[in-house]
C-alpha cells in the first residue's frame, strides 16, 4: 500500500460570517428520521499531462480551500454543528480539511482498487470530546506523485442527501473556476416547511437501523457494462414489465443473487425477503421541488419477494415486477397527495413504522438499495483540472459509516450507460455471492479502472 503523508490538517470556515437571523436552522421530519451516518464519495482525477511537481499541488490546494470557504458562505449550515436531532447551530465552526501527499502513482491504486486504498483516501473524523463539536462535512485532498488527485468527501446524511451534496459539489467546482454567477443559492427552508420537525418522535430510529451486534461485513465493487445490461434487461423483461429500466434489472439481479447467497450460507434454509429502495421526492411532489432545495427529500418503497405467478415467469422477472409495483403503488399520484398537506407527517411516520416492523421479523431477509444513477456526478465536479475519471461510493467503509450488511448503491459508470454497484453483505454470504454464475454472466468483480 502506498505511503500517505498528511501535510496539512485544518478547519475551513465560511469566508464571511452567517447573519444572526440564520444562526439556527430547523431540520425537517425527513432529516430527523435519517440515521447519524456519514455518506462518502471519492472523485479521482487523471495525472497532469505536463511535468508535475508538488508545487502545482500547493497551487491547487489553495484554489480548493479558497473556493470551499466561499461555498460554505452559501451552504452555511454545513459549517455549523448539530445541537439537537431537529436543529443545526450555524455557528461557522467550519469543516475538516486534510491534505496528503501519496508516494505512488494513481494507476498503481486503480489497477486493482481495494478497500484499504479507499479508506486511506477518505477523510476520517478528528477526535472531538463532544458530539456537538463534530463537523458535518469532511474533505481530504490526496495528491499523487504522478500528478493524479483524489478528493474524498464525507457528509453527514442527517443534514443532506445526495441531491444536496451534488449541488454543494457543483457550487464548489464553479467557485474554483471563478464561475460563481452561474450558481444558484441553496434553499434550506422549503423542505422543513413541507415536513416540519417533531419535538417527540414516535418512531425509534435506532430500532429501524440497528447498529448493535453487527456481523462482519464484506463489500464488493461490481461493474455492469452497457452491453451486458442490454442482455440483462432482455432476460428481466416480462409481459407485466416489457421494458425494465437498467436500474430495475441490475437491482433485481443483485437482490436475487444476495438471496441465494443467504440461503446457501444457512445450509439451504430459504426465507422470503424484502427490499427497501430509496426514492428522491423532489420531482414527485406536486409542484416539484427545485433542485436547489437542500436537505433530505427522500422516501422509500418496499418490494417483497413472491412466489412465481406462472410457470413461465422467472425469479428475476418476478423481482423486477415487484420493484415496479412497489414504485407504482407507493409513489402514485394519490399516494403522493397523502405526502403533502395536513396528512404528510402521519403518512411519513406510518411508512417508517412499517419498515421498522419488517426489520424486526426473523423470518424475512431485509435488503436496502439506493440508486445514484442519473445524478451526473461526473459533470458536477470539474474544479478547473478536468472532470473526474472515476467517481465511487464507499458504502461499508470508514468509521460510523453505512456498515450494515445487505445494502447496495448503484451509480453510473463514466460513460453514463453502464452501472457500478457497491454491495455490502455478511462475510459468509459474500463468499457465495461473488461466485454466483448468473451474477458473473453480467458483472465484473472489481475490474481495473482505466484513466
Amino acid at each position: 500500500m502506498a505511503d500517505h503523508e498528511n501535510i496539512r490538517k485544518q478547519i475551513i470556515k465560511p469566508c464571511s460570517p452567517t447573519p444572526l437571523h440564520l444562526r439556527t436552522l430547523n431540520l425537517s421530519l425527513l432529516d430527523q428520521l435519517t440515521p447519524m451516518i456519514y455518506v462518502r464519495l471519492i472523485f479521482w482525477y487523471r495525472p497532469d499531462l505536463d511535468d508535475y511537481h508538488f508545487v502545482k499541488a500547493e497551487t491547487r490546494s489553495q484554489v480548493l480551500k479558497r473556493s470551499l470557504s466561499e461555498t460554505l458562505t452559501r451552504f452555511y449550515p454545513f459549517a455549523g454543528r448539530m445541537i439537537s436531532n431537529s436543529s443545526i447551530e450555524c455557528n461557522d465552526q467550519g469543516v475538516d480539511y486534510v491534505e496528503t501527499r501519496v508516494n505512488c502513482r494513481l494507476q498503481d491504486i486503480l489497477k486493482q482498487p481495494d478497500d484499504e486504498s479507499f479508506t486511506k483516501v477518505l477523510p476520517s473524523r478528528m477526535e472531538y470530546k463532544e458530539a456537538a463539536m463534530t463537523p458535518l462535512l469532511l474533505v481530504k485532498v490526496n495528491f499523487f506523485e504522478c500528478g493524479g488527485m483524489a478528493i474524498g468527501i464525507s457528509f453527514l446524511h442527517k443534514v443532506a442527501d445526495l441531491s444536496t451534496m451534488k449541488l454543494f459539489i457543483k457550487t464548489w467546482a464553479a467557485m474554483a473556476q471563478g464561475s460563481s454567477s452561474e450558481v444558484v443559492l441553496p434553499d434550506f427552508k422549503t423542505i422543513p416547511s413541507l415536513f416540519p420537525p417533531l419535538e417527540y418522535l414516535p418512531v425509534n430510529a435506532k430500532e429501524m437501523d440497528p447498529l448493535i451486534q453487527l456481523p462482519k461485513v464484506a463489500s464488493r465493487r461490481l461493474v455492469f457494462d452497457s452491453s451486458k445490461i442490454s442482455m440483462l434487461k432482455a432476460q428481466a423483461a416480462s409481459k407485466d414489465v416489457p421494458q425494465p429500466t437498467r436500474v430495475e434489472a441490475v437491482a433485481a439481479l443483485i437482490w436475487k443473487c444476495a438471496m441465494a447467497a443467504a440461503t446457501a450460507n444457512r445450509g439451504g434454509l430459504k426465507k422470503q425477503s424484502w427490499l427497501r429502495q430509496a426514492v428522491n421526492l423532489r420531482k414527485r411532489l406536486n409542484p416539484p421541488l427545485l433542485e436547489h432545495c437542500a436537505g433530505n427529500a427522500l422516501s422509500r418503497f418496499v418490494a417483497q419477494s413472491q412466489t412465481l405467478d406462472c410457470e413461465t415467469e422467472t425469479e428475476l422477472q418476478s423481482l423486477v415486477k415487484q420493484l415496479r409495483n412497489g414504485m407504482r403503488d407507493q409513489f402514485s399520484e394519490s399516494a403522493m397527495r397523502k405526502l403533502q398537506g395536513s396528512g404528510a407527517i402521519s403518512e411519513v411516520l406510518l411508512g417508517f413504522k412499517q419498515v421498522g416492523s419488517l426489520m424486526q421479523r426473523d423470518d424475512l431477509d431485509a435488503y436496502f438499495c439506493s440508486s445514484w444513477c442519473r445524478f451526473d456526478l461526473y459533470e458536477s465536479a470539474d474544479f478547473g483540472w478536468g472532470k473526474p475519471r472515476w467517481v465511487t461510493s464507499c458504502i461499508g467503509l470508514g468509521d460510523n459509516n453505512m456498515s450494515k450488511p445487505n445494502g447496495y448503491v448503484l451509480m453510473d459508470s463514466r460513460d453514463g450507460e453502464g452501472i457500478e454497484a457497491r454491495v455490502s453483505l455478511v462475510e459468509g454470504e459474500m463468499d457465495y455471492f461473488e461466485c454466483n454464475k448468473e451474477l458473473l454472466a453480467f458483472a465484473s468483480v472489481n475490474p481495473c479502472v482505466k484513466l
